[in-house]
Formats: structure tokens, sequence, C-alpha cells
């Protein structure tokens, strides 16, 4: 059974690593904002394998007696990378920046080009761990909602409600969303997210993305988040109760994609003023009396209720499915019998 994380003082860690081996620019215990560079590499744009013999019309002995260079040498665009004597002087000069790799066989192996490769924090926090050259695990508490989906990318910004801007007659001025992360409360329709995408906002929190809307957002340059996956539902009352008090402060929006470990999951943070207590004190939600969860799978998707009871007999249900069952008590007071698979636990 998938748990799913709706609540204060919630603690996060979260890897930033490099997808090869680089330099770290931090160090345990020290505190990162938003943006800080982590780790960084470098690597040659591409190599390029340089056939000396043919080029002179020599053999594999004859071009290597040509050749006017070392391994390692450090080379220009221009440079002179092999030199044939004769009644007319034939150059072979390098074709970019770069450095001699490899001389074998008269072939000259030259990496070009230099290419930095980045990561950076994506939510102020405490650095708890380094993971060897590549990054660093950054610990973080505050209030967190949990999504489904994410298109790769991280925002910081403040949080505002796109229901509540749209009510205002005159239409809704482009300084109100400008820069800032943008929810929706109700399903939002493909042109809602244009009209939004016209004023520039640094990030949208969307409930539901359908099928149809999946291109479109996955394509987008700013980050976004389902925080129910795919459909066209409204936001979840729990998920609803927790961006409600993150409204008008800044929050930051981690809808990344993992490149190291586990797959990590999109979140939404707003940072607590006291620092990262680890976890060590927290109790792990369980499924039993009393506990809170959220449902998926239609037609009940996105509801929120209570556990009742824990029946000891499967279910067999319309599908045929034969499934444990948890008996809930949702918010509306309606009482439903759901598989267990189609539950999410609320940690709170």
């Amino acid at each position: 059974m998938k748990r799913v994380i709706i609540g204060e003082n919630q603690t996060i860690n979260r890897p930033v690593c490099l997808p090869t081996h680089g330099n770290l620019k931090v160090r345990v215990g020290e505190m990162v904002e938003f943006g800080s560079l982590i780790a960084e590499s470098s690597q040659p744009e591409r190599f390029e394998v340089i056939d000396i013999p043919s080029h002179f019309n020599l053999s594999p002995e004859q071009g290597e007696g040509t050749i006017k260079r070392l391994l390692g040498d450090v080379i220009a665009k221009g440079d002179v990378l092999a030199q044939k004597d004769g009644f007319i002087t034939q150059l072979f000069r390098s074709p970019g920046d770069g450095k001699v790799v490899s001389l074998r066989d008269g072939r000259i192996t030259l990496a070009i080009g230099l290419e930095k490769e980045q990561v950076f924090a994506p939510m102020p926090g405490v650095v708890v761990e380094l993971i060897g050259t590549r990054g660093a695990m950054i610990s973080l508490t505050g209030t967190v909602v949990e999504g489904a989906r994410g298109n790769g990318k991280v925002a910081q910004g403040e949080l505002a409600f796109w229901d509540d801007l749209e009510t205002n007659l005159l239409g809704v001025p482009g300084e109100m969303v400008k820069d800032k992360l943008i929810a929706f409360k109700k399903f939002a329709t493909a042109g809602q997210i244009r009209r939004v995408l016209r004023l520039k906002p640094a990030g949208l929190i969307l409930p539901s993305v359908s099928y149809k809307q999946f291109n479109l957002v996955s394509e987008l340059d700013i980050a976004v988040i389902s925080l129910l996956g795919f459909g066209e539902t409204n936001m979840d009352t729990a998920s609803m109760a927790m961006l409600e008090t993150m409204a008008g402060k800044t929050v930051c929006l981690l809808a990344e994609e993992s490149t190291w470990g586990p797959k990590l999951s999109p979140l939404l943070i707003l940072p607590a003023d006291k620092p990262a207590d680890l976890g060590l004190t927290r109790q792990t939600a369980r499924l039993e009396a009393g506990a809170k969860v959220r449902l998926m799978g239609k037609p009940y998707i996105g509801m929120v209720g209570t556990v009742k009871a824990l029946p000891k007999q499967p279910a067999v249900f319309a599908s045929g499915l034969q499934s444990p069952v948890v008996e809930l008590l949702c918010d509306d007071d309606q009482v439903i019998n759901a598989s267990i698979h189609n539950v999410e636990l609320i940690q709170s």
C-alpha cells in the first residue's frame, strides 16, 4: 500500500546528484538556499578521431612520424597536429579547442570543447550527507504535500490560488501571477492553463491532468505538479487544507525527476522556521482504525476519509477482483468499502 505525505512538520531528505563524478561545492552541516550550487563536473562536448595516415596517404608507421603533438597536450583551434614535409608542406590543424587523449597507429583522438554540468539545491535545508563526489543529501522540515506527477522542473515562489484570482471581474493583473506558484482548486482546462501561462508564473499546481493535456504540461519550461495524477478531478480536501495554509507564503515546488537512487515523488514544501529534525522522533503512519487515507481510482478518486474498520474477509468487486478491503467514513459521511490497492495512507 502506498503512503502519501500531506501534513505539517514533515522532514524531507532529497538527494541532489550529478549523473557522473564531479567536484562538490558543499560540506556536511552546511545550510543551503534554493538554487545553491551543490556539485559540478566538466566533460568534453565530443570526441573526434583524426586518421592522419589516410589524410596524408601514408602507412600507419609513416603517419606516426608526422604527428607533432604528445599525449595530454592541450590545443587550440587551428594548432598544427601533423605536418608532412615535401615539395609542398602539408599541415593538419585542430578542428577546435581541446586535448589529445589518445595516439595510436597514426590516429589522434581529441576531446573537443568543454561542457559544464551543475546541480543546484531544489529547496533550502541542511546538508546531512555527501554522496561520493556526485552530490549531497539535503534535509528540510516543513509543511509538505506530495503529488503524483511532475514535469522534471523545480521552482520557488509565493503560492496563490487561480480560482480566487479569477473572481476579479476586471481580469487578473499580471503582477498577481508573475513569478508565483499558481494552484488550481478545480480541474484546469487547457484554456485556463494557457491563460495563466501568458502571465508568466513560476510554476503550476494542478489537481489532475487529462491525457490530452499531458504533452502541453510536460513540455513547459516552468515546474508543474499534478497532485492526483491523470484524470479530470478536483483537488482533494486533505491537499486543499495544506495548500490553504501555504497561500501567500514562499514555497518550493519540486517536480523534478530523480537522477540517483529510487524514484522521487514530486513535492510542494513550505519550509519551517526551525532546522530539520531528520525525522528521528516521528512515528510512521499505520493502516488502522482512525487513520486518514485518500482514495485513488474511479469513481472515488481524490476522496479523503477515515478508516472505520479493516474487515478480515476479502471482498469480490464487480470487476471480479478479489482484494482485502478498508471500510471508510468519508468527509461527506458516506461509508465506502474500498480495495486496499486503491487507498493511499496519509502521513500527516
